[in-house]
This record gives structure tokens, sequence and C-alpha cells, in this order.
């Protein structure tokens, strides 16, 4: 999975920024954590640009990403639907909390909404990781560590499996 993850990761640092067209992210990856596809996501999408307390995301007793994103970013699509494919690899394990910084209605990545001023969001996507309820990473450090702890994860299972 390391190679998978990692260009999953990297293909959405290196992808425009902005898509031409009308967004479709959100059908597309709600309809894919909805699925039966490869298993169960843990997945909700909340905010739509307004402020929120962040905190009161985490689950206790999974990893929880907050993935901070907007239907007119395509690398925060290529995270998203990795998140996802995460979650529903390993559900008992990762929670993802998509945060769409877009308020209704509004055409473009919206760096004015309540919520991208409120965590001064200058770049997205944007990670924040939560390992049972406490706060571990943000930011590209978050990337890192997700990508990290799903290799491990990955390992472990396949050990696991092969007993």
């Amino acid at each position: 999975m390391k190679s998978t993850a990692f260009m999953a990761i990297a293909a959405a640092a290196l992808a425009p920024l902005c898509l031409a067209d009308p967004p479709q992210a959100t059908a597309k990856i709600a309809e894919f954590a909805a699925s039966s596809r490869g298993g169960k996501a843990d997945y909700q999408e909340v905010s739509h640009g307004r402020k929120l307390d962040i905190d009161t995301l985490a689950l206790p007793g999974k990893v929880t990403v907050v993935d901070f994103s907007s239907d007119y970013c395509a690398p925060c699509e290529q995270v998203a639907m990795f998140l996802i494919r995460s979650s529903k690899s390993f559900p008992g394990r990762y929670a993802i909390r998509r945060v769409d910084i877009n308020r209704p209605g509004f055409v473009g990545i919206d760096w004015q909404s309540p919520v991208a001023r409120q965590f001064d969001l200058k770049g997205i996507p944007f990670l924040v990781i939560y390992d049972n309820g406490v706060k571990v990473a943000e930011g590209d450090a978050a990337r890192k560590w997700i990508v990290d702890d799903v290799d491990r994860t990955s390992e472990k299972a396949n050990a696991a499996a092969e007993k």
C-alpha cells in the first residue's frame, strides 16, 4: 500500500489547484463513501463554510482525519478518495471528517468563508489528524503521518493474515 498511498498524496500535491468545470467532487466522494465497494467507510461531510469546533470531530478509539477541502480543488478530491479507501480497508481504525470550506452557492475556492478564515487556511487540502482524541499532526506533517500510519496498519494486517 505504501506506493499507492505515496502516489495518491504526491499526485494530489502536484495536480492543478482549481477545476475549470463545475464541481462534482462532493457527489462522487459521498457516493463512493456510501457504496459497499471496498467495505464501509466512517465518513461524514461537515461545515459547508461555517465555523466549527474542530476538536469535537475527534472520535475516541479511532484515528480521525479532518480534511479541509473544496469541490473546486482537484487535489482535495484525490486525497479524499485515498482517505475513504483507507477507512474502507480499516473501518475500525479511521474516521474521515471532510470539512467543505465553501459556503453554499459559492463558485471557486472560498478562502473568505468563516471556516477558512477561522483556521487561516492558505492552501488545501489541509489535514488535521487526531489519534484517540488527541491531535497528533496537521498540514504537511499530517499527510506524512497518515501515509505512514496506513502503511503500518497494512503491514500489520498482512502479517496477521499470513499467520
